[in-house]
């Protein structure tokens, strides 16, 4: 007895299960008519920052990734290596470049 025949059929009714799968998914729900506003169209308008936003962007020494190690830094040095020590395998930051001499 051949069993060939029978790993063809399942991959032939595999194929078929696929292909309907997919027709329906691309097919999808019909889309429902959409509907116009109906008071007036208002758009917001970001063109001009406000000035705020752009000095607090340019009170940043550091990355903010650092905001951590940096605040462990400002705890101490047994802190400082503590945060290091935890976070060795993620950050790979070093004692030295944080460390106040």
């Amino acid at each position: 007895m051949n069993t060939n025949r029978h790993v063809k059929n399942a991959c032939r009714a595999l194929g078929a299960a696929f292909a309907l799968a997919a027709t329906i998914a691309f097919a999808g729900a019909p889309e429902a008519p959409q509907s116009t506003p109906s008071g007036p169209l208002v758009l917001a308008d970001a063109s001009a920052p406000s000035a705020t936003a752009r000095a607090a962007a340019s009170d940043r020494r550091y990355p903010p990734g650092e905001a951590g190690v940096r605040r462990a830094a400002a705890q101490g040095p047994e802190a400082l290596r503590r945060y290091i020590w935890r976070t060795r395998m993620i950050y790979n930051y070093y004692y030295w470049d944080f460390a106040t001499r």
